[in-house]
C-alpha cells in the first residue's frame, strides 16, 4: 500500500524538503500505517517502543507528507493518522485495550483505584497530545502556505 502524494510543495524558503527527504518521510508514514493495520491498534494505547520508527521521526515524517499533499481529503486523512501517534506513550508497559469487549480484570479494590487513576491520567495525556499534534500539523501547513 503506497501512499501517493501529489505535491506542489511551495514551502517557506529553506523549508522545502529535498525529494529524498519526502521519499523517506513517505516511507516512514507507510511503515507506520502497515504497523497499525497489522497490529489491529484501533484505539488502544501502546508503549512507543513498539513503533517501527521513533515517534519523533514519525511526527516529523507526517509533517512533511501532510505539507506536501495537495489534495484536502487525503491531507485530512494523513492528519487523522498522524494524530494517532498520541496513543503511543513512553514507558507505558503492556498495551491498554480500549476496544469494546476488552477483558474485564478483577483486582483488589485498592489496586483497582490505582489502575483507574493511571488510566485516567494516561487518557488525559493522550487527549492533550492529540491536540498538540493537530496544532503541529496545522502549523506546518500554515508555514508552507506563506
Amino acid at each position: 500500500m503506497r501512499v501517493i502524494i501529489e505535491s506542489d510543495y511551495a514551502g517557506v524558503p529553506g523549508e522545502r524538503p529535498e525529494p529524498s527527504s519526502l521519499d523517506r518521510a513517505q516511507q516512514f508514514v507507510e511503515e507506520f500505517l502497515f504497523f497499525v493495520k497489522a497490529n489491529d491498534v484501533g484505539n488502544d494505547i501502546m508503549d512507543e517502543i513498539e513503533l517501527p520508527v521513533s515517534k519523533s521521526l514519525l511526527i516529523d515524517a507526517f509533517s512533511i507528507v501532510i505539507v506536501a499533499e495537495r489534495r484536502p481529503d487525503v491531507r485530512n486523512l494523513l492528519i487523522k493518522a498522524g494524530i494517532t501517534l498520541a496513543q503511543y506513550r513512553p514507558g507505558l508497559g503492556p498495551r491498554i485495550r480500549m476496544s469494546p469487549g476488552s477483558p474485564k480484570w478483577r483486582v483488589e479494590p485498592s489496586i483497582s483505584r490505582r489502575l483507574a487513576l493511571h488510566l485516567k491520567r494516561t487518557l488525559s495525556t493522550v487527549a492533550s497530545e492529540r491536540i498538540q499534534l493537530a496544532e503541529t500539523y496545522l502549523l506546518a501547513i500554515r508555514r508552507s502556505l506563506n
